[in-house]
């Protein structure tokens, strides 16, 4: 959806951001890219899903420079015109498979194999309430390999809806949080927020390049 309409139904899952102490990025729909490129530098990531496409999730999955070992991506949608404008701005790409489901995102989680993928990142739907609907279902088919990524993980709803995984984790370092939950990993995680917190003082979270050298040095 255009970004006009995103803040439209966004905005009342947001409001709680302004009572963090961490200002709100000026690009807050991209705060959970750098988390995205350091996982990449932790993990062999071949096999993703996304639950809602976006600008910055699905461009920054089809970036040969951050996700070099991807060879498929798939996103589930249930907003046909996001998904073609998205398609549209990506251009061919044969390692990306877009779904485009009717209904609610959180009905397609029992028909995918969640274990085959090694990272799922859920930023979808309208309303915190059909988001927290799709947690809930990541969660309750009990994923052993794949990490999962959540965007606006400071939202309550999100965090209690996550309770059913082993491993929760939270970036704080930009504002939109992230939050990363797992039932099994095996990397150092912490390590990857030091490096958030020691450069997002004096980077942009969209500013990919940059974020790239930064996690190639570390």
């Amino acid at each position: 959806m255009s970004l006009a309409i995103k803040n439209r139904f966004f905005a009342p899952l947001r409001l709680c951001a302004q009572y963090f102490s961490t200002p709100r990025a000026r690009n807050d729909y991209a705060t959970h890219v750098p988390i995205l490129i350091g996982l990449a530098r932790l993990r062999e990531i071949k096999n993703v899903l996304e639950f809602g496409c976006g600008y910055y999730s699905t461009l920054t999955f089809l970036n040969r420079s951050v996700f070099p070992r991807l060879e498929r991506l798939q996103s589930v949608e249930n907003d046909a015109l996001w998904g073609e404008t998205l398609q549209e701005v990506a251009g061919k790409d044969d390692r990306w498979v877009l779904n485009l489901v009717e209904g609610e995102i959180a009905d397609a989680v029992p028909n995918l194999d969640l274990e085959s993928f090694d990272l799922i990142l859920i930023d979808d739907s309208k309303t915190s309430t059909q988001r927290s609907a799709t947690i809930r279902g990541t969660a309750g088919q009990r994923p052993q390999h794949p990490w999962i990524i959540i965007h606006d993980f400071e939202v309550e709803e999100y965090r209690d809806a996550a309770r059913g995984f082993v491993k929760r984790y939270i970036f704080k370092s930009y504002n939109p949080q992230t939050g990363l939950v797992c039932n099994n990993v095996d990397s150092d995680i912490k390590s990857l927020n030091r490096v958030l917190k020691a450069n997002s003082k004096s980077l942009e979270p969209d500013d990919v390049r940059k974020w790239i050298t930064v996690f190639s040095k570390s």
